[in-house]
């Protein structure tokens, strides 16, 4: 048996294989969902109601500014993986502050009569 020394895919085969690759490694929109949960469940863990009302409603406003930009089509790969990039590190100070905010409860207010 002799090796088979010809191309398994031709040129042009190849270049839409490129192109699919190039997609394949664009954003999932399970990815973006899941990040998004949990930002917004990480931000529902800080004690402080306005602590958390501002972290969650600033965590919906950053996803449906990417969103518009991301149906637009204005949002390429590099935009997506620096959008994923932040919003981890956004997660993990979320996370941080939650369990911070667990152990310094503050007491509720009560009126004095």
């Amino acid at each position: 048996l002799k090796p088979v020394t010809r191309p398994i895919l031709p040129a042009a085969a190849k270049r839409g294989l490129a192109v699919v690759l190039r997609q394949m490694a664009a954003l999932q929109p399970a990815e973006l969902n899941r990040l998004y949960r949990q930002m917004l469940r990480a931000a529902g863990s800080i004690t402080d109601y306005n602590f958390r009302s501002y972290f969650q409603r600033r965590s919906r406003e950053d996803f449906r500014v990417f969103a518009s930009r991301w149906h637009r089509g204005e949002a390429d790969v590099s935009a997506q993986e620096e959008f994923m990039r932040e919003g981890q590190t956004k997660l993990e100070m979320l996370k941080r502050q939650g369990a911070l905010s667990q152990l310094y409860k503050a007491a509720p207010l009560r009126s004095v009569r």
